[in-house]
């Protein structure tokens, strides 16, 4: 029973990070829409997750960094973890799956990908639409940090464009304001 509620409580904790997002990219359009720039329609985003239509979605990748199949068996181990599919419209653009430590003071990103090709609607926009998802159920969830776990060696130079540095450990983390 109280793992049920722990999962209850988590499912809500990940309904509000992704309904945060979603608030969080309309007002940033809104903004941009209200000074006249030039800017990315994101009317088309969402921010779900990881279910059967994003598997099936995601089955259609051509040559997928990750095995993302797994995920489901990882929920179900995992009642305090955070799934995200991000959506343009009917196309899936990007998953990501992060995971807080026992004592939640750290989420883990354990995966996050884009879809790999070159044309998708959002291409360079994955990482800072999951970043922005995990930093809110960090938040919701009290952790202080969030760590990129095991980097890809060639998406080291983004995630520190996004505020994260190694820390005296080797970890890859980003600390919340």
């Amino acid at each position: 029973m109280p793992r049920e509620r722990t999962y209850l409580r988590y499912q809500l904790y990940r309904s509000e990070a992704r309904k945060r997002t979603a608030l969080t990219f309309a007002k940033l359009q809104n903004e941009l829409e209200g000074r006249a720039i030039a800017g990315f329609d994101q009317s088309g985003v969402r921010f779900e997750a990881i279910n059967a239509s994003a598997l099936k979605a995601y089955e259609e990748w051509p040559d997928p960094h990750f095995c993302w199949e797994e995920v489901g068996r990882w929920k179900a181990k995992e009642p305090m973890s955070f799934d995200l599919a991000i959506w343009f419209d009917h196309e899936l653009c990007g998953l990501c799956f992060a995971n807080p430590n026992q004592s939640r003071l750290r989420v883990k990103i354990v995966r996050l990908e884009g879809k790999p090709v070159n044309d998708h609607p959002l291409k360079s926009r994955i990482a800072t639409f999951a970043l922005t998802a995990v930093t809110h159920f960090a938040r919701i969830i009290g952790s202080q940090q969030i760590e990129i776990q095991e980097p890809v060696s060639g998406a080291i130079p983004l995630y520190r464009q996004l505020g994260f540095e190694f820390d005296p450990e080797g970890r890859l983390v980003k600390r919340i304001d």
